[in-house]
């Protein structure tokens, strides 16, 4: 599949800096697979169902009393997924709160299999990464514009050209990131999409790492 080309200018100041007094900035990760319900997406990766819970404050006391029942923080990774509808399909949408499901195991090789994700990732200390998957493969992986990596590292360039990344510099912020998914899935999220929706959660084991 070749990438969209729903090249638009992206906002001046994206509306998730102040989601929820800027929650969010502490540390997220957003992923979108085309096509998928919020169980079939929880069921290819692996996620042991944990019940479904209305709104994001509901979500977000619920992430909290997870966290705060681990032994040790990052063993397990609490995830909230809804179903969004883009321009030409509908989409899963999976929320972590200080997440790392995406880049912390092979879940995305599963999740994609004949179909798209793309996923967006912020750490509390501001490291952030964009992924493109299609088919079960990394297409494109980077942080800043200028250092891809994944099977096809530059088909993106022309839309991160319109999303507003700055190649000369290799200037990126999280505006970037969310025009990109825009123009990869013709999703157009909004504060009141992650208010306002149910969301079926799941617990997923990450691997120890060596």
């Amino acid at each position: 599949m070749s990438p969209a080309t729903n090249a638009e200018s992206p906002p001046a100041r994206s509306w998730l800096r102040d989601f929820h007094g800027g929650h969010l900035l502490e540390g997220y990760t957003l992923t979108l697979v085309r096509g998928l319900s919020p169980r079939e997406y929880l069921g290819r990766i692996g996620a042991e169902e944990r019940g479904d819970i209305d709104g994001f404050d509901a979500f977000i006391a619920r992430d909290r009393e997870f966290q705060d029942g681990e032994a040790e923080w990052g063993d397990n990774m609490f995830v909230g997924t809804t179903l969004v509808h883009g321009e030409d399909a509908d989409w899963v949408l999976a929320v972590e709160i200080n997440g790392g499901i995406e880049i912390q195991t092979d879940a995305m090789e599963h999740a994609t299999l004949g179909t798209r994700g793309v996923s967006h990732f912020r750490s509390p200390n501001a490291m952030s990464l964009f992924s493109w998957w299609e088919d079960g493969e990394l297409r494109t992986r980077f942080e800043g514009p200028l250092h891809r990596e994944g099977r096809t590292p530059d088909d993106l360039l022309d839309l991160m050209h319109h999303a507003g990344f700055d190649f000369a510099s290799g200037g990126h912020d999280l505006e970037h990131y969310v025009a990109l998914a825009t123009m990869l899935t013709g999703v157009h999220l909004t504060p009141s999409t992650l208010e306002t929706s149910a969301y079926s959660t799941g617990i997923v084991e990450i691997p120890a790492q060596d």
